[in-house]
């Protein structure tokens, strides 16, 4: 699979998304999870996002708090999508698996998300 194609198609296992299939997509109730730390978040995010910055130490403990469904789609992203990928594993060893990386929050802006 070339480059392009990897980062334009999901995975087949389900772990990740592309940005325009999130956008045209994604479940519209399903939780979403932005792993950027809490500048990061401060400078923009896409509407709704909750921010859990993945390299905080109380990690695990702030996504255990929030009562994320076991099943259903949790959607996670950073500035370029190698967070969100470390994340995405962390939920699902956790048991969220639904856990999905959709990338990085450049090309989910580009793809038309919405941000707040």
């Amino acid at each position: 699979m070339s480059f392009l194609s990897r980062l334009l198609n999901p995975t087949p296992d389900g772990t990740s998304m592309s940005a325009a299939d999130f956008v045209a997509q994604g479940d519209s109730e399903a939780p979403v999870l932005d792993v950027r730390t809490p500048g990061e978040f401060a400078s923009g995010h896409l509407a709704g996002a909750v921010n859990v910055d993945v390299m905080s130490p109380t990690f695990q403990s702030q996504v255990a708090a929030l009562d994320l469904p076991a099943d259903g789609p949790v959607y996670l992203y950073c500035r370029s999508g190698n967070r969100s990928g470390q994340a995405t594993k962390a939920l699902r060893q956790m048991g969220h698996a639904g856990a999905v990386n959709i990338g990085g929050i450049g090309g989910l802006v580009s793809a038309g998300a919405k941000t707040a």
